[in-house]
């Protein structure tokens, strides 16, 4: 898989157990030196905090993107190679989508699953063909991807979520993946 950036959907909690920020951490220095710049929603805080500081430090190349009402000194993470500051969420996802040359979903709340179901949503629909790499760490992403085959076995939708999208459980996997 050649990608040379990464858009990147993930948690801002800081509340999460530690293993969540260690993962964030190992995955922004391995980007650096893979020299995969990253697109994230531009947040100093959780796991998109630690990717964009590990990757950035490392010597790698960090886009944020947020929108002008998250845009304060407690939220906004300046300490990145870019931050562009749009008008609206939806300007946010806009840019998101048109800056990755692939999708990187890790663990997240409500913002990461609304980002997650679009994303997999627009490729179903043939919106775009990028690659999409579902995260599943630490078996978060299950009830998720239970929901896809529910919504199929009821004949709501008959997306395969496996043939549109890769999933992976750990970082070795990742690694595996990208080289």
């Amino acid at each position: 898989m050649n990608i040379k950036s990464l858009t990147i959907y993930c948690s801002s909690s800081e509340k999460l157990t530690s293993d969540y920020y260690n993962l964030s951490d190992e995955l922004g220095v391995y980007l650096a030196k893979k020299s995969i710049k990253i697109i994230y929603g531009g947040g100093k805080s959780g796991m998109m905090g630690k990717i964009s500081k590990s990757s950035y430090t490392s010597g790698g190349k960090v886009v944020g993107i947020i929108p002008k009402f998250l845009a304060t000194g407690t939220t906004i993470n300046t300490n990145i190679t870019k931050t562009i500051i749009v008008k609206d969420m939806s300007e946010r996802k806009k840019k998101l989508f048109q800056m990755g040359d692939s999708f990187l979903i890790l663990p997240g709340g409500p913002g990461t699953i609304e980002e997650a179901t679009e994303i997999i949503s627009w490729k179903f629909l043939g919106i775009h063909s990028k690659e999409i790499i579902i995260f599943n760490f630490n078996k978060y992403w299950d009830p998720f991807i239970k929901m896809y085959s529910n919504s199929n076995n009821k004949k709501f939708g008959n997306i395969n979520l496996q043939n549109i999208t890769k999933h992976i459980r750990t970082i070795q996997e990742f690694k595996k993946l990208l080289s």
